[in-house]
């Protein structure tokens, strides 16, 4: 296994061992339950030093922009109304900021009788100084 699978795997484990730590945003009121059809993302995310407190996360839905939060672990919650076009923004000093975009237009397609659908990911932001120069072209 590889040094970059390792911290995969590490950074994956720690978010799952720490569940109660969860950040959300989501479009419906705090503590409510998710919408019928509501698009669930949860994720994590690893930088090398492994400090969290100076990571923006900048959520847009459908044009508008909203400020996420992500826990101590790297992990972050996110809930998506049905046909929404989202962009999630991950910034840290001195890392690549990247950009996940996420299309749940066509949720109700392909016949499931699950109501609230759950994407797992995880995310990792690498430093500049180790990039070379290289930039991500799109999201």
């Amino acid at each position: 296994m590889n040094k970059l699978n390792r911290t995969i795997l590490r950074a994956g484990l720690m978010g799952m061992l720490l569940v109660g730590t969860t950040c959300s945003l989501s479009a419906n009121h705090p503590g409510a339950p998710p919408a019928d059809d509501a698009v669930v993302l949860t994720g994590w995310l690893h930088v090398d030093d492994l400090h969290m407190g100076d990571v923006i996360l900048e959520v847009e839905v459908n044009g508008e922009f909203r400020q996420g939060s992500i826990s101590e672990s790297g992990r972050f919650t996110v809930e998506l109304p049905a046909d929404a076009e989202a962009t999630l923004r991950f910034e840290k000093p001195g890392h690549l900021p990247k950009e996940v975009q996420v299309d749940t237009r066509f949720i109700r397609d392909g016949g499931r009788n699950q109501r609230t659908r759950h994407v797992k990911f995880a995310v990792i932001l690498e430093q500049k100084r180790h990039m070379g120069g290289f930039v991500y072209p799109d999201p």
